[in-house]
């Protein structure tokens, strides 16, 4: 090597900064193209909406359903339909620099939408990746639009949500809505569209304390449920959406802290035998690994004030788990199970049946089991036995105040106070949108607690 091209290395050396050790042991070889050099197909930053019936049918699919997406929380939707309507009228009557505009406005206008649609729910708790919705970013949704044969087909499949989110649409589209009631409609339509489409799948609604089963899209049963209190607000049953992959028969029940806590208080108060005359137990763990301790050589006045302590209720006709329960990953221990007190399925409880802290009651646990179960559900007479299911059927746990399950547009009580906050949440991104900010230059939103 000369000296000049060592001179050259040197200040090469010191302009440029280190890379990592890692990075230095993958560095390209001399005489490799890095991928970044190689030519790269140049992609049209709009879809063709405006050259043949196509691209036309698609446009007024987007625009029909702009004209009513202020309904969903979309607030620039129907200025943005009469827009578009207008440069395809100007196309139609000769002007041809109207379809230049109009493909660049129904581009970044369906762009926006599905953003928005697709955007994540951010009370939503979800346990299990196959229970979200999919999601494709802006560039992804542009290359698939020029690359698949028919616009039309595009941007129905990705503009569809689930029937749940159509069926609400479509009856509060049909109905005539006080603002009170709009808002109802807009907030459970942000929660409904949480959940992706799925064929059998398990739907439980806190506002309305009913659970449906769904095939196909369609109901084939349904019954009562007891959720959280609404006036203790940690008890409040979150949203979520997961999936059941086993059932649990003769479950022991693990007390929560809270409960832990007044139990100790009845012990201090006097009731010594409080514990075995319910059939619970002090353990050191929970799970098939655990050991019984002696309740007698407990600090009750130190549990009294803490909850720090294990306890779980054995099988029995007292267990507040009954006889079976359905586990669903999700971070706040929510389940469905069965029920020894039946009270609370009675009429006189309609609407009323936030009796829980926080976990779902079934009101036929077994029923709902056979379902599960495509009618063989499993029998055992062993304590804590866990049985898969043959298929796992997602469970999306939801809040809506306003609902059309059942074919007819209905209105529920805000019972938990959470249209306000989601209601809120809309209105941000509205001001954010109309600030030029889309949701790929904001910080993600979380979808867990």
């Amino acid at each position: 090597m000369n000296h000049s091209h060592r001179l050259f290395s040197l200040f090469a050396a010191i302009a440029l900064p280190m890379a990592p050790a890692a990075a230095q042991d993958n560095a390209p070889q001399p005489g490799i193209n890095l991928p970044s050099m190689a030519p790269q197909p140049t992609v049209a930053s709009t879809l063709d909406w405006a050259s043949d019936a196509d691209g036309l049918a698609a446009a007024n699919h987007l625009i029909g359903l702009l004209e009513t997406a202020d309904l969903e929380g979309f607030g620039e939707g129907p200025m943005l339909a009469a827009q578009a309507r207008g440069l395809l009228q100007q196309m139609a009557a000769g002007d041809a620099a109207a379809a230049a505009s109009a493909d660049r406005l129904l581009t970044d206008a369906f762009l926006d939408y599905a953003e928005f649609l697709q955007s994540p729910v951010s009370s939503v708790l979800y346990g299990d990746d196959w229970a979200r919705p999919p999601r494709m970013g802006r560039g992804v949704l542009l290359k698939n639009g020029q690359a698949v044969p028919s616009l039309e087909q595009m941007v129905k499949s990705t503009l569809r949500i689930n029937k749940l989110y159509d069926d609400l649409k479509q009856a509060a589209l049909s109905a005539e809505l006080d603002d009170e009631q709009k808002a109802k409609v807009t907030a459970s339509l942000n929660r409904v569209r949480a959940f992706p489409q799925r064929g059998r799948f398990v739907l439980v609604d806190s506002v309305t304390q009913r659970l449906w089963m769904f095939e196909n899209g369609q109901v084939v049963d349904h019954m009562k449920v007891v959720v959280g209190d609404r006036n203790v607000a940690f008890q409040h049953t979150p949203e979520i959406s997961s999936v059941i992959y086993y059932s649990t028969h003769n479950p022991y029940w693990h007390v929560p802290p809270h409960l832990v806590q007044k139990f100790a208080t009845k012990i201090r108060g006097g009731d010594k035998t409080f514990l075995s005359r319910n059939k619970y137990q002090v353990v050191d763990q929970f799970g098939d690994n655990s050991t019984v301790l002696d309740a007698s050589k407990v600090n009750w006045a130190e549990v009294e004030k803490t909850g720090d302590l294990l306890i779980r209720q054995l099988p029995s006709p007292l267990n507040s788990m009954g006889d079976i329960k359905f586990n669903f990953a999700n971070p706040e221990g929510i389940y469905l199970h069965d029920t020894p007190t039946r009270e609370y399925f009675e009429a006189k409880y309609d609407n009323r049946r936030d009796q829980s802290n926080g976990c779902i009651r079934l009101e036929d646990a077994f029923r709902f089991g056979r379902w599960l179960w495509n009618g063989n559900l499993p029998d055992t007479a062993e304590i804590e036995k866990h049985f898969v299911i043959p298929e796992p059927v997602p469970v999306f746990v939801t809040y809506l105040t306003a609902n059309a399950v059942d074919g007819q547009l209905a209105f529920g009580t805000d019972i938990y106070n959470r249209d306000g906050a989601t209601l809120a949440q809309v209105a941000a991104r509205n001001a954010r949108v109309a600030n030029g900010v889309t949701a790929t230059q904001e910080a993600p939103v979380p979808t867990m607690r």
